[in-house]
């Protein structure tokens, strides 16, 4: 799809734990030479949750605008819900990969950013939106990638702020283990354990761990992969495991209920939430929800 952007936004972290600034300035100064006639901004994050705001902000502009965030998954997972959460047509999302993992980047991305910018490349991709209760009221938030809860959220929230090898990959994945038990959920009315329990839409989680490899970013399903209750020694072998072959996948859905038990933490793009106790979830695919140059 052909898209012409009145306007280029790039939104920095200036503490990603890459260059967010220097990424940011080096594609300002790339269109300036490239593109001379689309306008180009730079603004820099002050606070956790900022960039959400400023998406928020230019939701309401009649111009077509193109926001791109220069930062990790979490700063674009902020943009993302800032365009999503206000049905901002007028803005097509971008991610310069400024973070330590930056699963969506890799999962996604398949040409040059700068000429998909300037020729209006833009696709529609798949998002994940979560519906739940926190602090007493209602609450929706959207991922990119994806939503877990047990272990393997935990662990890869981790696995984002270190710099991984063969050897500290596999020591943090034992080390998180063991602060960590299972989730308890109530599906269909049955309770169930889960060591862990991952929606994605993306076949890898930080570095090393795989999740569903068979599903597609456009189709309006996200894939569900599982770790149900095990020893800690055997979900130590089976996470080990995950880094070569992925893990166990129970298919491809449109949607996905349940209901806690008790305060239950979930991860969506590497941030962390808290859902209430005896709270309805509901996760369900978003067709098509983000408008991308990537």
């Amino acid at each position: 799809m052909s898209h012409r952007f009145d306007q280029v936004i790039i939104i920095y972290n200036p503490n990603s734990t890459g260059d967010g600034k220097a990424n940011a300035m080096q594609l300002r100064d790339q269109l300036r030479v490239d593109a001379p006639k689309i306008p180009v901004t730079l603004r820099e994050t002050s606070h956790a949750g900022h960039a959400e705001e400023m998406a928020r902000q230019y939701a309401k502009s009649s111009k077509q605008l193109l926001l791109i965030s220069s930062s990790g998954d979490g700063g674009y997972h902020e943009m993302i819900n800032g365009i999503l959460l206000n049905n901002a047509t007028n803005i097509t999302a971008g991610i310069l990969p400024s973070g330590n993992a930056n699963d969506h980047y890799t999962a996604i991305s398949g040409s040059d950013i700068t000429t998909n910018i300037i020729d209006g490349n833009v696709r529609n991709i798949d998002a994940i939106k979560i519906t739940s209760t926190v602090g007493g009221k209602q609450w929706t938030r959207y991922a990119h990638s994806y939503a877990g809860i047990g272990l393997t959220p935990t662990i890869g929230r981790q696995l984002t702020k270190a710099d991984l090898n063969w050897f500290n990959e596999r020591w943090l994945l034992v080390k998180y283990l063991f602060k960590y038990t299972h989730a308890t959920i109530t599906v269909k009315g049955q309770k169930k354990r889960f060591s862990s329990l991952v929606w994605s839409n993306i076949a890898q989680m930080s570095k090393v761990v795989k999740l569903a490899q068979s599903g597609k970013v456009d189709d309006g399903k996200f894939e569900i992969s599982s770790i149900g209750y095990r020893s800690k020694l055997q979900v130590i072998a089976l996470l080990i495991k995950s880094a070569t072959f992925g893990l166990e996948e129970l298919g491809s859905f449109e949607s996905y209920t349940f209901k806690t038990i008790k305060p239950l933490l979930i991860q969506l793009d590497g941030e962390i939430y808290t859902l209430d106790a005896r709270s309805d979830v509901n996760v369900e695919s978003v067709r098509r929800g983000i408008h991308t140059v990537l």
